[in-house]
């Protein structure tokens, strides 16, 4: 390989007499490198800063710029960190040698040259100076795989902590605050689980560009922001204001409006729901440590209230040590056995008559006492034991139908499924494993699901649901009509039933609006041959309306509140072998 190949660039020679020029040129010449040569400073220095250069020599007394002064703007860029300057002139005393070097010289070379040494010294130099581009290169790879994420360029979090601990210290001087947003997008794990890590990445990636146009909005200046990927799907944006809690809300807010737009790759279309905490220094925590941890309890807060964007407050703390302790017990209830289930009975709409019931998870803990279902199946789900509630749920309902069946009772159930259950766990291989083990049909098991989750993600839904209905269960559309309806999901995959969510049953029959959905959800129904079952059914007024246009059953506090197994046996099964309808009477048009 030549010296040209190894040193890719121009030569760049600033000579104000010809003959010294002359053989300059010759000798770059011979190391293969091409030149371009000035008889003085000011042309060199044009030329430097607008061509690749490989090496310069300069000599020191020129008209106009001296070579001390072209060595020293030329090494004002950054371009030339590393780049050969090399002055060649008369002087010889150490005043100017050190001249020389203070400029930035790489090196110096004496007048009279020797010409025949020269070519071999300046490959001397080129060497040198690609070894230590190398080991510039090498050191600045090495820093970026320390401090930088590879997969978005953001920095890492070990870069992001020691850039905040200075943004802290520059507020404390300047008598001003910083902020720190943590941003928790929602549903990337789905992505990596049902498409696979490279689109997981690439969505990842778009997601992180849109972060950064966002902020980039706001037009702070770079020293007073920062960026930073902490791992996973979980961001930060730290930032450096006198307002820094009213401009960080602000930023979290934009933020959580960006993301509700679709990443679309390869066609196909992604969400992401953030949650985004907010917390200031110093008034929300005295170090970095303890601001990252409280905007992390606020983005805690934001899921945990539904809301999409919380600033700290101390009693967040507070709950978030209440979550915490509740997910231990909530843990221990579930592997030793401690939840119970109750059940909402439904009723054929035309008689009264009992069909089947929903199972319905309690957990009533010794300290806490009963505690609501939307808490616990919250903490369940981030903390990833909603698997094994689920597993439970399903074991318990196993057990309880071979009790009836042992009676002569033949109840189906129905059991809600988790939107995480269906993406991450199996639900076919828990109901077939528990069946089996009880030795119960699982036909007798309603698989109840959301229409939202139905929707945005219907090949890993509906492969799961593919293997359920394989085993004999039944498949029901929950709070149908609060989600993304879609004809074309529910053609191509229909359910056995639709559940009209209890929103448009509540004053169905005074309001013209919730009326017309659920008219067209029976019509709907109808049309595909579905069951259709309408919840919360509270008041007669409600029961006759539906029951007028159709609708095959309801449950709601009007005909049965949810209730134990005793008072269920109590009230519809007072002696044995008094069976409800079997499971393909659920099909029986009204």
């Amino acid at each position: 390989m030549s010296i040209a190949d190894r040193h890719p660039g121009l030569a760049i020679i600033a000579d104000d007499e010809s003959t010294g020029l002359v053989l300059l040129e010759e000798s770059i010449a011979q190391v293969g490198l091409d030149a371009l040569a000035f008889d003085n400073g000011a042309d060199a220095l044009a030329a430097a800063l607008n061509n690749p250069v490989a090496i310069v020599l300069l000599d020191v007394d020129m008209p106009g710029l001296n070579g001390y002064e072209v060595c020293r703007r030329l090494r004002a860029d950054a371009r030339f960190a590393t780049t050969p300057i090399v002055m060649v002139t008369g002087h010889e005393d150490s005043d100017a040698i050190t001249l020389a070097f203070e400029a930035g010289a790489t090196d110096f070379v004496s007048k009279p040259v020797n010409w025949a040494l020269l070519p071999r010294r300046l490959e001397y130099i080129l060497r040198n100076a690609a070894g230590a581009r190398a080991l510039i290169a090498s050191t600045e790879h090495i820093e970026r795989l320390a401090y930088y994420d590879t997969l978005t360029g953001l920095p890492n979090r070990q870069r992001c902590m020691e850039t905040a601990a200075t943004m802290f210290d520059a507020a404390q001087q300047a008598g001003e605050n910083a902020a720190v947003v943590y941003i928790d997008l929602n549903s990337l794990k789905r992505v990596n689980d049902s498409f696979g890590h490279a689109m997981g990445d690439a969505v990842l990636r778009a997601f992180a560009d849109r972060l950064v146009r966002t902020v980039k909005e706001f037009s702070i200046e770079p020293e007073r922001v920062l960026i930073s990927r902490l791992g996973g799907d979980e961001f930060v944006v730290v930032l450096r204001q006198a307002a820094a809690r009213e401009v960080a809300m602000t930023i979290a807010r934009q933020c959580a409006e960006a993301f509700k737009l679709a990443i679309t790759h390869d066609a196909l279309e992604f969400y992401s729901s953030p949650n985004i905490g907010v917390a200031v220094y110093p008034d929300d925590g005295a170090d970095v440590a303890t601001v990252f941890k409280h905007a992390d309890t606020a983005m805690y807060h934001a899921k945990a209230t539904s809301g999409a964007v919380a600033s700290y407050a101390p009693a967040m703390s507070a709950r978030m040590r209440d979550w915490l302790e509740l997910e231990g017990r909530l843990r221990k209830a579930v592997h030793n056995d401690l939840l119970s289930l109750v059940f909402q009975p439904k009723f054929r709409i035309k008689d009264r008559k009992l069909v089947g019931v929903e199972a319905l998870l309690r957990w009533r803990d010794a300290e806490f006492g009963d505690i609501s279902p939307n808490r616990f199946v919250e903490i369940a789900e981030d903390s990833g034991l909603i698997l094994d509630m689920s597993g439970w749920v399903v074991r318990a309902v196993c057990r309880q139908l071979r009790k009836w069946l042992d009676r002569g009772i033949v109840l189906p159930v129905a059991i809600n499924c988790s939107g995480k259950e269906l993406l991450h766990g199996d639900p076919a291989k828990v109901v077939e494993a528990e069946a089996r083990a009880a030795n119960v049909p699982p036909s007798l098991i309603e698989i109840e699901l959301t229409e939202s989750l139905l929707i945005k993600d219907s090949a890993t839904v509906q492969s799961a649901l593919k293997r359920l209905r394989q085993l004999g269960c039944r498949i029901a559309l929950d709070d149908f009509g609060t989600g993304y309806s879609s004809l074309a999901y529910i053609t191509r995959f229909p359910p056995d039933r639709i559940k009209i969510d209890k929103a448009f049953v509540r004053d169905i029959e005074n309001s013209a609006g919730d009326a017309a959905v659920a008219s067209a959800i029976l019509s709907l129904a109808h049309s595909l041959n579905l069951v259709v079952t309408a919840e919360g059914v509270e008041r007669q007024g409600q029961l006759d309306w539906l029951l007028a246009r159709g609708c095959h059953e309801v449950q709601g506090f009007l005909l049965a509140k949810p209730l134990s197994v005793a008072d269920l046996e109590a009230r519809f099964f007072s002696t044995a072998n008094e069976a409800a309808p079997e499971p393909q009477q659920l099909l029986t048009r009204a």
